[in-house]
């Protein structure tokens, strides 16, 4: 949760020890967890949305993630992985704009 408040963005990459994408989690992901019962010490691998969505470095360079920015208003972070599902970055809509605290 904390680097989720740092970060502005709602969300947070989950990657093991290795950078590989475990998934992507976000505050109501959190929510609706600790609705469901899960505490502040729940391991994320509980919590973790396994199904996020990726792009591979191609598509980034393609454009795509911009396609999936202006059509997921949903979506504000996008990690880009490369053939072994290795986090190369993250994409982030409006990466200029920071939300106010």
């Amino acid at each position: 949760m904390e680097k989720i408040t740092d970060n502005q963005r709602g969300a947070v990459v989950v990657v093991d020890n290795g950078l590989y994408l475990q998934g992507v989690v976000s505050d109501g992901d959190i929510r609706r967890a600790m609705l469901k019962g899960a505490t502040l010490m729940t391991p994320v691998d509980k919590i973790v949305n396994i199904n996020a969505v990726s792009i591979t470095v191609s598509a980034a360079k393609a454009g795509r993630g911009q396609e999936i920015f202006r059509t997921e208003s949903s979506i504000d972070i996008l990690p880009v992985v490369d053939k072994h599902n290795k986090v190369i970055e993250v994409m982030i809509r409006n990466p200029e704009k920071r939300k106010e605290i």
